[in-house]
């Protein structure tokens, strides 16, 4: 059986069990925690992670795929702690979001891969902490300049060791066609890659087209946020591609990004489960009630996860 890298080292692929397929521990735009430590309560920030995922891990979830890169505040000993505590596998990633650090606009792409395949091979930052996965976004108006060079070094990162590849798309203008043309232009093994938020997009026809390069769908972004899909339309753009035969390359998320707590800001009240739940609380049940077997279920949530992260379909 394969091994998965996760913040607390490398597991057996057999132990990842129920698996969000994208997700973030904690997101600081613009690295602001880093920047302006006295503005967050980093104390109350943990406890409340902790609590978070050990209500995930209580309701079902063992993993998730964490892309949260370091324009997004990455913090991989942060992560590792959380995950210890909480029980929760959590695969952290290489790559870069879509704000592209300065320093990538004009370097080297073969560079650009030896940055990633370094986090992949020994370690992020001065840990011994292995990215199991590479990030990668395009968002409104498409592919730009500087993001098709991190496209370009992902994509030889990825057939260099193997690593996945999990992308940020903006699927209402299509952006994922665009993404999967530089993957096939620079021969990356589409069966190491996965478009995310496609669940944005209502059309099936364009998701399929996706799908028959080889790719994986992230269906995330549940339950919807305004502008966009809500969680019942997701479901049947999800259906939809279920009932065409697209299971086993489908996984669910929710593209939580949990914030710091800010010191002297007045926190919310908690309001039902965590956000981490609502796939496999609400969304997967009402696909139960509209005839979706149980076992596809399982299949989406526990085997497509474990065989995006792993390469081996028989895993």
């Amino acid at each position: 059986m394969p091994t998965i890298e996760t913040a607390l080292g490398p597991i057996d692929a057999a132990n990842l069990g129920a698996t969000l397929s994208h997700e973030h521990v904690l997101v600081g735009m613009g690295e602001d925690i880093a920047h302006y430590p006295w503005r967050y309560d980093m104390t109350a920030t943990r406890l409340q992670s902790i609590k978070e995922l050990s209500e995930a891990k209580a309701g079902g979830i063992d993993s998730l795929i964490d892309l949260t890169t370091p324009d997004l505040g990455r913090d991989v000993e942060f992560i590792r702690d959380v995950s210890a505590a909480s029980g929760v596998n959590v695969i952290v990633a290489t790559g870069i979001w879509r704000d592209v650090p300065r320093s990538f606009w004009m370097r080297d792409i073969d560079e650009i891969a030896d940055i990633f395949v370094r986090e992949i091979e020994v370690g992020i930052g001065e840990t011994t902490i292995k990215a199991g996965c590479i990030k990668v976004a395009s968002d409104m108006g498409g592919v730009t300049p500087e993001a098709e060079r991190i496209l370009r070094g992902a994509a030889r990162a990825c057939r260099r060791t193997g690593c996945p590849i999990s992308t940020h798309q903006w699927a209402p203008e299509e952006v994922g066609r665009r993404q999967v043309e530089v993957f096939l232009e620079e021969g990356a093994p589409m069966d190491r890659i996965a478009i995310g938020h496609s669940a944005d997009s209502t059309d099936a026809d364009y998701l399929e087209e996706l799908l028959r390069t080889g790719a994986y769908l992230s269906m995330d972004r549940y339950p919807g946020a305004p502008g966009r899909p809500n969680w019942e339309q997701r479901n049947t753009t999800l259906k939809v591609l279920i009932d065409r035969g697209w299971a086993h390359k489908l996984m669910l998320g929710h593209d939580y990004a949990p914030a710091p707590v800010v010191r002297g800001a007045e926190r919310p009240s908690a309001s039902g489960p965590t956000r981490y739940l609502f796939c496999t609380t609400v969304a997967a049940p009402a696909l139960v009630a509209q005839g979706v077997p149980q076992e596809t279920i399982d299949l989406m949530f526990r085997d497509v996860p474990r065989h995006f992260l792993t390469g081996a379909t028989g895993a």
